[in-house]
C-alpha cells in the first residue's frame, strides 16, 4: 500500500489488515466507513488525523517513522480510546479466555492444567486491578489536568509511572505453556483456538502499553510542568490561581495595611494573614510590597486611583 495520509480511505486500511478492525472498535468508530477518508472520519469522530494515522501504524505492526507530538487536545480522545480496550478485554477477550481454560482443565486434571487454571485467574484478576486503576484513578486524573481542575489528594502520573507495568508480558508465558509443556486431549483443535486468542489478545494489549507508555505519560508530565510553571510564574492577567480571600489579603496589603490590620478588615486570625502572605508570595515569586503593587495594578486587582484614595484617608 502506498504510504497512508488524510486522504487516504479507511475501508483500504482494513481490508490490508484486520486488526484494524480493532483500532476503529477502540474509537468508537462503526465499522462500515463506506469510502470515506481518514480525513472525513476523524472529523466526524473529533479525532486528529495524525493521531489517527499513528495508531494505524501500531496497528500495522510498525514503528511510527514520525514520533507523534501529542497536545491537550488530544487528551479526551486517548482517555476514550484506552477505556475502550479496558471494555474490550473485559467483556470479550477475558470470558473467552476463562472459557478455554476450563474446557481444558474438564478433559484433564493434571498439574499442568490445574497450573494454568491457577496462573490464569491471577493474571485476570491483575488485569481487572490493572483497568480498574486507571478507569478510576489516572484517567479522571488526566481529564482534570487537562480541564484546569483540581483533582482529590496529591496525585500525580509519577504515582502511575513507578507502578505500571505492562500487562501484556505474562500472556507470553502462557502461550509457552500451551506450545512447549502442557498435554490434554484436543479433538477439537482447542489449543489452537485458546492460542488464536492469547495472541490477538497480546498485540492488542502490547498497542495498549505502548500508548500509555509513550503517548499518556509523556503527555500528563508535560501538562503537569506546565502547571507547575504557571503556579510559579503566574501570567499577567491571569488571577485564576488565588482564591478569593487571598485577592482580599493583596488588596489589603497593597492599601498599606499591617497584618493586624488585615486581620481586622476581614475577621480572620493574624495566623491566617501570615500564611495567606506566603502562600501569595510562593505562588506569585514577589517578595517585595512595590512588587506585589505593580502586579495587582497590572493584573486589574486594585486601581491606582483606590490606591491614592487609601493613602489619603490615612
Amino acid at each position: 500500500m502506498a504510504a497512508l495520509n488524510e486522504n487516504t480511505r479507511i475501508a483500504d486500511i482494513v481490508l490490508q489488515n484486520y486488526n484494524q478492525v480493532l483500532l476503529l472498535e477502540h474509537f468508537s468508530i462503526p465499522l462500515l466507513v463506506q469510502g470515506k477518508t481518514v480525513k472525513e472520519v476523524c472529523e466526524e469522530n473529533e479525532i486528529n488525523p495524525q493521531l489517527y494515522l499513528y495508531f494505524v501504524e501500531l496497528f500495522n505492526g510498525h514503528e511510527p517513522a514520525n514520533k507523534y507530538v501529542v497536545e491537550k487536545d488530544d487528551a479526551e480522545t486517548l482517555i476514550k480510546f484506552l477505556r475502550n480496550s479496558h471494555k474490550f478485554y473485559i467483556d470479550e477477550k477475558i470470558p473467552k479466555i476463562k472459557s478455554y481454560v476450563n474446557q481444558i482443565c474438564e478433559g484433564s486434571t493434571t498439574s499442568g492444567t490445574k497450573l494454568v487454571a491457577e496462573f490464569t485467574r491471577d493474571y485476570i484478576e491483575e488485569l481487572r486491578d490493572h483497568f480498574s486503576y486507571e478507569d478510576k484513578t489516572v484517567f479522571p486524573y488526566v481529564s482534570a489536568l487537562c480541564h484546569g481542575q483540581d483533582y482529590k489528594g496529591e496525585y500525580s502520573i509519577k504515582k502511575y509511572k513507578n507502578h505500571h507495568n505492562n500487562v501484556d508480558s505474562k500472556l507470553n508465558d502462557l502461550k509457552e505453556l500451551l506450545v512447549k509443556y502442557l498435554y490434554f486431549n484436543d479433538e477439537t483443535h482447542l489449543r489452537r483456538k485458546f492460542l488464536c486468542c492469547l495472541f490477538e489478545m497480546e498485540y492488542d494489549l502490547r498497542i495498549h502499553s505502548h500508548i500509555e507508555d509513550e503517548i499518556l505519560i509523556p503527555l500528563v508530565e508535560k501538562l503537569e510542568k506546565a502547571d507547575e510553571d504557571n503556579v510559579s510564574n503566574p501570567k499577567h492577567g491571569d488571577i485564576s490561581h488565588f482564591t478569593q480571600r487571598e485577592l482580599d489579603v493583596i488588596k489589603c496589603l497593597v492599601m498599606g495595611k499591617s497584618n493586624k490590620e488585615v486581620a481586622d478588615t476581614l475577621n480572620i486570625s493574624i495566623h491566617t494573614v501570615v500564611s495567606h502572605r506566603k502562600n501569595i508570595s510562593d505562588k506569585l515569586g514577589i517578595k517585595s510590597l512595590a512588587a506585589l503593587t505593580i502586579y495587582a495594578i497590572l493584573n486589574g486587582i486594585v486601581t491606582i486611583e483606590s490606591l491614592e484614595d487609601g493613602i489619603s484617608k490615612k
